[in-house]
């Protein structure tokens, strides 16, 4: 914090407590010297535009532990006056700004809407056909540099901005699925129900701000698109179980022919728990659990499990993460419904309608 007090002709000076001896190491590389006052901390006198070179040299290169325990404070000051010492216990982490930095990209993303989708193929493991696509958002920013999903939903826990980051993806998936579902729909025979559309869906946003989801439902039905073509894939669930309100907005909403499915099961007492409770269309088991099941006994059983289990309740249910020959033939032999992942086919940015080879699947196993 910069006092209205100093003088704003007086040198701008940052001022750090570092974290460890690396860290005052680390600085000196950049020219931050011992304050005469206090020699544990440093400083550098800078310009506003070198004071933000130097935040974004920080975030790439001191240690996330170093910018989270380290502090400061930026302040005019004189470097012997007590009153920086004053300034200095409105010191802040360092990470406080060194993330915002970090993340730039992503506020210019959400603000330009930079996003797109990447549409990953769902498959019908007994028939081998399409039937659904799951919407996998990305970035690209002004300086074309692009972002994954990972990347995007670290930036937004980073910055405190997933609601935000749920609420824009989400509106622009629904607009851009309406663009595409026509051709799609078109494409398939009139007693062939053509492919939903899987959209990733936190429970706390929804928890938050139930306006927001409900303006995307009203969203679907303005553009044109019928419930039965949306599948909203639900994490947390923990959140619907403890939560009346929002567990019977979702009942109403499946009244009305939208579909969930609850995301990433991994075969453990809760997430029997959840699902059972929850009860929804369709469970998407993790890759962890899927990855290997062709050959480990011990997930096997548990697939085994979890499989009769939702197809006593009426739940149908997904693998994800297939890759390899021995865990599609499992799953399919095993009678999983549906199946995704790299093994079956890349998430691209055109929808993909060419059926599996299902007699190419079982020989290469």
């Amino acid at each position: 914090m910069i006092h209205p007090e100093t003088p704003l002709t007086n040198p701008l000076n940052l001022v750090v407590q570092p974290h460890d001896l690396k860290t005052a190491h680390d600085l000196s590389l950049i020219g931050f010297q011992p304050l005469p006052l206090v020699p544990r901390l440093v400083y550098l006198t800078t310009s506003h535009r070198q004071l933000t070179e130097t935040f974004v040299w920080m975030s790439q290169t001191l240690s996330e532990t170093s910018q989270l325990y380290s502090r400061y404070c930026m302040t005019r000051s004189p470097l012997d006056s007590k009153a920086l010492l004053v300034d200095f216990l409105d010191a802040q982490p360092l990470s406080t700004i060194t993330e915002s930095v970090r993340y730039a990209w992503f506020l210019q993303v959400l603000v330009k809407r930079n996003l797109f989708f990447k549409y990953q193929p769902i498959f019908d493991l007994r028939q081998g056909h399409v039937i659904g696509y799951e919407c996998l958002a990305r970035a690209r920013c002004a300086q074309g540099r692009y972002y994954g999903g990972q990347q995007l939903i670290d930036a937004a826990l980073a910055l405190n901005l997933l609601r935000e980051f749920d609420d824009a993806a989400r509106t622009l998936c629904i607009e851009l699925i309406a663009q595409v579902s026509p051709n799609l729909v078109a494409g398939y025979a009139l007693n062939t129900e053509p492919p939903s559309f899987f959209i990733n869906v936190l429970p706390n946003t929804i928890l938050h701000d139930p306006k927001a989801f409900e303006q995307s439902v009203q969203q679907v039905v303005e553009l044109g698109l019928q419930p039965q073509q949306v599948v909203f894939e639900l994490t947390e669930v923990e959140t619907l179980i403890h939560n009346p309100d929002l567990y019977g907005l979702i009942k109403r909403l499946r009244a009305q022919g939208f579909r969930f499915a609850v995301d990433d099961l991994c075969g453990n007492v809760a997430a029997d728990h959840y699902f059972m409770a929850f009860q929804p269309n369709l469970i998407k088991l993790d890759r962890h659990l899927i990855s290997g099941c062709g050959q480990q006994t011990l997930k096997q059983v548990l697939l085994k499990s979890l499989l009769q289990s939702a197809h006593e309740l009426g739940i149908q249910v997904l693998a994800e993460g297939l890759e390899t020959p021995a865990d599609i033939e499992f799953c399919r032999t095993l009678g999983m419904d549906y199946g995704q992942g790299f093994g079956l086919a890349l998430p691209e940015r055109a929808l993909q309608t060419q059926p599996l080879n299902l007699f190419k699947l079982a020989t290469a196993s």
